[in-house]
């Protein structure tokens, strides 16, 4: 009976969606290993197979990149806890339920649809930028281990979906109102003049409050003098951290964990480069004089060859990326600008260096104690999660919380536990939110904790809030009285300023120094105004004053001027088209999601959750 971090992971797959269906692409590429022997699919939407290279190869992926995220392997806890699987899960069921209506449809795409599809891929280009059928078969069989045929098939489909997508998400126009009212309502501003009435404005200081004075107020604001509200609990505690000394990380183990992350430890000298391809030598020395000469830029030149920026970006590049007549130019010095021409894997070509990233090699042995503490961690947290099974038993058998201590490895406590309680297991969320849940009761379970920790607890007693004597609080009483009489007769001259100034007056009448804004917007903020400040203002019509109390005092705040939304100015009109495309998009996805989960849920699923256990075990563990 364990209610963890895993009863979130719902919130997890949120975070994880997106990230699983990027991870899709070009589905069903094999990744080795899974798709052989008779097991070929993992499950079926409709008619349509999920082959199982494809959620493998998802599910890899998704791995790899968190685990890139947090710059170590993810241990299969924490794989588990972020709940990968079933939100890779959920992509590949919803990629299926859409190829299978395609398929109902009869949705397909020509041969010269699927031709120029294969022409313009770069991966099955030759020297000469053009297509090289050599490099065609050879990139399908070494890198995709698919045939040619299957490729054909695998385009096929990916173009059948994009048309049924397309037909479901594309062609969305919505009015204008709406981000026009969006716009203008962040964009229109507002002139304003503001000042603060302070103490000083008043015409006799405060003195200090009488006992009675004190009295009268305590009794008038007892609820602002409560105790906490508390629960004893006694609880019991497992981190990983108390297992450490069980776990033996060994020299091989530690030198393999090296090598296996070479790429974290050991990154060679980068560029930041950019590259142009071009027929010929000559050309490309053409295109270079010109942006010596400053007659065309890279941006300019990039445009004129029916290119955007984000087509000839390489990002960041070793030296082994490149051909080696590009990589000695390239990597000859820490330089930046156009480099070239030179000779590229694609044919002559011009490079722009937009930065230098320099090796970093961390040597085994600054690394080793890093990964010992990170083997252990893991060994620790797997130990941990190996012991839940035992003391879930323990409770069921009817062990108390308290009897934990003695029968397992847990470390055992009670404490009374209230808001303001820190350190130890109060620093963790589950643990807090847990507590006030809890009821007396309540049989205790296990409960995971968000660094592979485990804990139960049982709440002991609930102690409500009660006022505390007013002698105990006398000092804090006095402090909230007095800046209670302050705002009062703060906000009393304020009133009288306000009416003043709207008939006319100026600040410097009552020794004010105004500040004046001009153009502020409702997400401006001034140094030391109060959080509604904006709000109140835009609520003024010009000459009104609003008096908004804060502990420094009462600020008033004159409007002097309105400036509204032009939607006509050429970068307006931009902005509203840009919001316009952006809101029709998001309408567009939104349909697409829940046209998939129709989908899916008319043609029905059937999946081999053996399978997927396997598939989840074999990659989470490696």
């Amino acid at each position: 009976m364990s209610t963890p971090l895993r009863s979130d992971k719902k919130n997890s797959k949120f975070m994880m969606v997106i990230m699983g269906l990027l991870m899709l692409g070009l589905t069903g590429f094999g990744i080795g290993g899974f798709g052989g022997g008779n097991l070929q699919s993992i499950g079926t939407v409709g008619a349509e197979s999920i082959p199982v290279d494809t959620y493998a190869r998802a599910y890899r992926n998704a791995i790899n990149q968190l685990s890139n995220r947090a710059g170590r392997n993810l241990s299969p806890v924490e794989v588990e806890q972020y709940g990968i699987g079933d939100t890779v899960l959920d992509a590949v069921i919803g990629l299926a339920a859409i190829d299978n209506e395609a398929n109902q449809l009869g949705l397909s795409v020509g041969d010269d649809i699927v031709r120029a599809q294969i022409l313009a891929n770069p991966n099955f280009q030759g020297l000469t930028g053009s297509f090289d059928k050599a490099s065609y078969e050879f990139y399908l069989d070494r890198q995709l281990g698919i045939t040619p045929k299957a490729f054909d098939d695998l385009l096929r489909k990916e173009n059948a979906r994009a048309i049924l997508e397309g037909s479901i998400s594309g062609g969305i126009s919505s009015s204008d109102v709406i981000p026009k009212s969006l716009v203008a309502y962040v964009q229109e501003t507002r002139d304003f003049d503001w000042a603060w009435v302070t103490e000083l404005q008043l015409a006799a200081p405060i003195e200090k409050g009488t006992d009675a004075q004190l009295k009268s107020y305590y009794d008038k604001n007892t609820e602002q003098y409560q105790s906490l509200r508390s629960h004893n609990v006694t609880y019991a505690w497992l981190s990983p951290d108390m297992l450490l000394d069980q776990v033996d990380v060994d020299d091989a183990q530690l030198r393999e964990s090296y090598e296996l992350q070479n790429d974290r430890f050991n990154k060679a000298e980068q560029r930041a480069v950019e590259r142009i391809v071009f027929g010929t030598l000559e050309e490309a020395q053409d295109a270079r004089d010109s942006l010596d000469a400053l007659t065309m830029t890279f941006a300019q030149l990039v445009t004129e060859r029916g290119l955007a920026l984000a087509d000839v970006d390489l990002g960041d590049v070793e030296a082994k990326d490149l051909s080696s007549a590009a990589a000695k130019v390239i990597f000859a010095e820490e330089k930046l600008g156009i480099m070239g021409p030179v000779e590229s894997s694609l044919g002559p070509a011009l490079f722009r260096v937009n930065a230098v990233l320099a090796a970093d090699n961390t040597p085994f042995e600054e690394a080793r104690d890093r990964l010992k503490t990170e083997l252990a961690g893991e060994g620790a947290r797997r130990l941990v999660s190996d012991m839940i099974a035992e003391i879930d038993d323990l409770l069921v058998a009817g062990a108390t919380v308290s009897d934990l201590g003695k029968e397992s490895a847990m470390q055992t406590g009670t404490i009374d536990f209230n808001a303001e309680s820190t350190g130890g297991l109060n620093g963790y969320s589950a643990f807090r939110k847990a507590i006030l849940t809890a009821k007396e009761s309540d049989f205790p379970e296990i409960v995971d904790l968000a660094d592979g920790g485990i804990f139960a607890l049982k709440v002991n007693k609930v102690t409500e809030p009660t006022a505390i004597p007013f002698d105990e609080v006398k000092t804090r009483v006095a402090t909230d009285w007095r800046q209670a009489e302050v705002l009062a007769q703060l906000q009393k001259l304020a009133a009288e300023y306000k009416i003043k100034l709207e008939e006319g007056a100026d600040f410097a009448d009552f020794s004010l120094a105004p500040n004046s804004e001009t153009e502020a917007r409702r997400d401006s903020f001034f140094a030391g105004m109060p959080q509604t400040t904006m709000i109140d203002v835009f609520a003024l019509d010009i000459g009104k004053v609003a008096a908004l109390d804060s502990p420094n005092g009462v600020l008033l705040a004159r409007l002097t001027g309105t400036n509204a939304f032009d939607p006509a100015t050429e970068q307006n009109k931009t902005l509203l088209t840009q919001l316009g495309n952006s809101l029709d998009a998001q309408i567009g996805a939104d349909m697409l999601a829940l046209y998939t989960v129709a989908l899916r849920d008319a043609a029905g699923v059937s999946l081999n959750q053996t399978a997927i256990n396997s598939i989840n075990a074999q990659i989470a563990t490696r």
